[in-house]
């Protein structure tokens, strides 16, 4: 491997500038772990030989790479040497973001490739008997409003996503079999094998399919996932139907996109004319839907629980009841995977997992962590000085080995 060796760097000295590539040296080649890759990181922003103690440090209070890059500065600044080195830690965050959304603005060759983003839903004024705005899809941050019967309702944000174009029926209860089976599982070969034999399609051929596609959709983290880790501490159906739909909603970007850029907006209860979808696939695409991509993301989003389909009458945006407990499992496994965090609601609300859980506005949200707070299931969630955020009592294992509701 070129550039940079990355054993660990407090072996070949303490002097900064010597641990340091210079101009003329090869570009410094990746990392092989997180750890790696922070403490080349750190390399350029603090000297000493305590460097990859302090990488070690921030693995161990964020978790990972992307935990450490995400976090609020105030939070980096608390570890001893950390001062120097928030600055560039943050600039690498904005770089990342940046390369992340140039990528996502360009065109991909590939139908099953990253779709550019663009703005979909223009104005509907002639077509549907009420005015809406439809969200906005472009790689930086954005405004969604939505109009109806001539009363403003409150904007909210929204960011971006990846996209492929096809779109395919979600396996809830095939789902649900799988996590329920892969207790007694090694491997995901083995799940794999015993899924091809407990499906009811006639067809080998369809049962391998839908396998592959369960195992994508609710496996992507391996035979120890977060859904069969859940099921074996709650073995509760309700949590584990939230926790299926939104892996499904993370796994499949344009049923994701469609649950928070096309209806998060919506009033509960609102009828939704035809059209307004096929504006939405036509802008996200650039092409208008085939009537059987259509026809399978409504029946997925009836499925999934956000959509009342009726022969004869138009579609209406219907209510998702999670369990508050869902949330909590989900706020721990996203961010206090290893330790104990404290969390900045506006970086919760930059992930989009209470959208696909069902919340429909951030005051929801607030209102849970306010019941969480009073219940002790957090250490605390407090308001001051326009800084709002909260600190977990747990780690994501030991609120599984507690059980803990809400």
């Amino acid at each position: 491997m070129s550039g940079v060796d990355l054993k660990p760097l407090t072996e070949r000295g303490s002097d900064r500038d010597s641990d340091c590539p210079r101009q003329t040296a090869a570009f410094p080649a990746p990392a092989s772990d997180d750890l790696g890759a922070i403490e080349l990181l750190l390399r350029f922003a603090v000297s000493g030989p305590d460097v990859r103690r302090t990488a070690a440090l921030l693995i161990e209070r964020f978790g990972s790479l992307d935990s450490v890059l995400s976090a609020a500065p105030e939070e980096l600044s608390q570890l001893t040497g950390m001062k120097d080195a928030v600055t560039l830690l943050k600039l690498v965050e904005w770089i990342t973001r940046r390369c992340s959304a140039a990528a996502a603005a360009r065109p991909e060759e590939s139908v099953a490739a990253t779709e550019a983003q663009r703005n979909p839903a223009r104005e509907l004024h002639s077509h549907v008997p009420f005015e809406l705005t439809a969200p906005v899809h472009q790689p930086r941050t954005v405004q969604i409003e939505l109009t109806l019967a001539n009363e403003r309702q409150p904007t909210v944000e929204s960011r971006a996503v990846g996209a492929v174009r096809t779109i395919q029926d979600v396996l809830l209860a095939e789902g649900s079999l799988a996590v329920k089976v892969s207790v007694d599982c090694q491997s995901l070969e083995q799940l794999q094998d015993v899924l091809v034999g407990k499906l009811s399609q006639n067809s080998v051929e369809t049962r391998r399919r839908y396998v592959q596609s369960i195992t994508r959709w609710f496996f992507s983290d391996g035979i120890d996932g977060i859904l069969r880790r859940v099921w074996l501490a709650y073995k509760d159906d309700d949590i584990l139907s939230d926790l299926l739909r939104w892996s499904f909603l993370q796994q499949e970007p344009v049923m994701g996109a469609t649950v928070t850029e096309a209806l998060f907006p919506l009033e509960n209860g609102i009828a939704i004319p035809a059209i307004y979808f096929d504006k939405f696939f036509a802008d996200y695409f650039g092409e208008a839907p085939s009537e059987k991509t259509r026809e399978r993301l409504k029946t997925n989003l009836k499925k999934l629980g956000f959509l009342e389909r009726a022969r004869g009458r138009p579609d209406r945006l219907t209510p998702v009841m999670p369990q508050k407990t869902s949330f909590l499992i989900l706020l721990h496994r996203l961010f206090a995977p290893k330790s104990v965090r404290t969390v900045e609601l506006r970086l919760l609300f930059a992930n989009a997992f209470w959208k696909l859980l069902g919340y429909k506005s951030e005051d929801a949200v607030r209102s849970l962590l306010r019941e969480a707070d009073a219940a002790g299931v957090i250490a605390k969630y407090v308001v001051a000085d326009q800084l709002e955020q909260l600190t977990t009592c747990f780690a994501f294992d030991e609120l599984l080995e507690k059980r803990v509701r809400l």
